[in-house]
């Protein structure tokens, strides 16, 4: 029985092991993706565009760059790009929460219903809304949403402040631009440098001392749709390449980092695993003691003179239960017969005999 139960116990202690560490997995993988998503950057803007940008079918139209800050995979499938001002998205939300109980991106999706030509809900599906690290996607501001997944239901006009902002899937705000009036045409909007989006990934609002106007004619000022603006040569970067040319320092050092972490993560698996097998060697001593003590245990006898006087009666009815016999058998030779001894008393006699 205690046997039993120990089994039973480990098992189901490996079952809620088993259990809790996929929940931790899944959790981790939905905060990573929703983390992931937030690193997602309106990077460029250009309004009017009379020169050789053009789409996958040769037509020239504005086009809106999303840069992908971080530095795994992001699908941006389900998020929202919209030219409604933040205001007017935070009102609607607070009032249409205080009607019913809906999330933020079901109200995202009705509005999107309602107001298709000015927020667009990109659709699932197409390969190439994952956007790799590192990398850009780019969408034609062109009001023909039927052309394609990167084709906007929605136009940005040149001689006017253009507002334009990305949301995520539960209608958090991830980066919205405000692209000046003034904005020449064959000229872009775009951020100052990728080092500027790594230093202001927890900003969200429209901040206009990070932002340029590129006109293409040096490479400062480069104009490259889904390739990142030329930036300055980074000075650490330039200096460890000079102190250390041949790239040994470098080796020793990730080197050093990885086999320092596998360590780490080696002595606390190692620590982890101990307290879990301790854990459960106590709870399983505590079920043994248990079943042990619930046990029944052979009576004992009482030390009482009733119980002994019981006891020995029980045992001579038990040795003496039956009568001596002689073993002598008896046999009766008179000439009386009985019925049982004769047959043919047994029969009937017929009425002739008398």
């Amino acid at each position: 029985m205690a046997t039993f139960l120990c089994n039973s116990y480990s098992t189901i202690s490996k079952m809620n092991k088993k259990i809790l560490l996929t929940l931790i997995a899944v959790v981790a993988a939905i905060t990573a993706s929703a983390q992931g998503r937030l690193d997602l950057r309106i990077n460029e803007v250009m309004v009017q565009n009379d020169s050789n940008y053009v789409d996958q079918d040769g037509n020239r139209s504005a086009w809106i760059e999303i840069f992908n800050a971080s530095h795994s995979t992001n699908a941006i499938e389900k998020m929202f790009i919209t030219t409604y001002k933040q205001d007017f998205i935070q009102n609607y939300f607070k009032v249409e929460e205080q009607k019913s109980n809906k999330k933020r991106n079901q109200l995202l999706n009705e509005l999107a219903e309602k107001h298709g030509d000015s927020i667009y809900v990109i659709p699932r599906g197409d390969v190439d809304t994952k956007v790799k690290p590192r990398t850009h996607v780019v969408f034609f501001a062109d009001a023909n949403d039927a052309a394609g997944t990167f084709h906007l239901p929605f136009k940005i006009e040149a001689g006017k402040d253009n507002y334009i902002a990305l949301y995520d899937v539960n209608g958090d705000l991830v980066d919205e631009v405000i692209v000046p009036a003034n904005l020449p045409a064959n000229q872009s909007f775009a951020r100052i440098s990728e080092e500027a989006i790594d230093l202001h990934k927890e900003s969200r609002d429209f901040d206009k001392s990070e932002w340029q106007v590129r006109d293409g004619k040096t490479e400062a000022t480069a104009i490259s749709p889904a390739k990142f603006n030329a930036r300055p040569i980074n000075e650490n970067i330039q200096k460890f390449k000079d102190e250390d040319p041949s790239g040994i320092l470098l080796t020793l050092m990730s080197m050093g980092v990885v086999f320092s972490a596998l360590l780490m993560l080696y002595i606390l698996f190692k620590l982890f695993g101990k307290a879990f097998v301790a854990k459960v060697k106590k709870k399983e001593d505590e079920v043994v003691d248990k079943a042990v003590d619930n046990e029944p245990t052979e009576a004992q006898p009482a030390g009482d003179d009733e119980a002994i006087a019981a006891i020995c009666m029980a045992l001579y009815q038990h040795f003496n239960a039956h009568d001596e016999e002689s073993g002598v058998l008896t046999v009766d030779r008179s000439n009386e017969h009985s019925a049982w001894g004769s047959k043919g008393n047994l029969l009937r006699r017929r009425p002739d005999n008398h």
